[in-house]
């Protein structure tokens, strides 16, 4: 799966993640060593073997449908190239019934440390948006709805 990050105006950029074709893993089923990703644009993602550990399972920002986890995940460290509102979605890029979450720093996040969560945007697939600092370090997670 791919997923996209396109510059749409100088303060807001989109992050498309999709699947991957590819033979390797994209993303890490852990936090602790998170794929490191930057910039704007599409990147990929493989969650076919991704297991559900306990980091940012228990958001309450991401409650949603009786619900705070974020199945079968797979992690990003992603570097901001740009100073505003960074939308990142998994729209158009795959059929898969995603969850989405950011958080500030590198790492493994603390519980309720969330900035940005998403669900079902656009059918089952999830944008979400948050503030982000050039040059700053979030950790993205990407998985399913339970």
């Amino acid at each position: 799966m791919k997923l996209p990050l396109v510059s749409k105006a100088p303060l807001v950029a989109l992050i498309l993640f999709a699947p991957s074709q590819a033979l390797s893993a994209q993303g890490n089923d852990s936090s602790q060593a998170a794929q490191a990703i930057s910039g704007v644009g599409t990147f990929s993602y493989d969650s076919t073997s991704a297991t559900t550990g306990a980091e940012g399972q228990n958001e309450s920002l991401c409650y949603s449908f009786g619900s705070t986890a974020i199945d079968l995940d797979v992690w990003f460290e992603w570097t901001a190239d740009f100073s505003g509102v960074a939308v990142l979605t998994t729209c158009g890029g795959t059929s898969d019934d995603t969850k989405v979450a950011a958080y500030p720093g590198g790492g493994c996040p603390p519980v309720n440390t969330a900035i940005g969560c998403g669900d079902d945007s656009c059918g089952y697939q999830s944008t979400m948006d948050f503030a982000a600092v050039a040059g700053s370090t979030y950790m993205i997670q990407l998985g399913h709805f339970p």
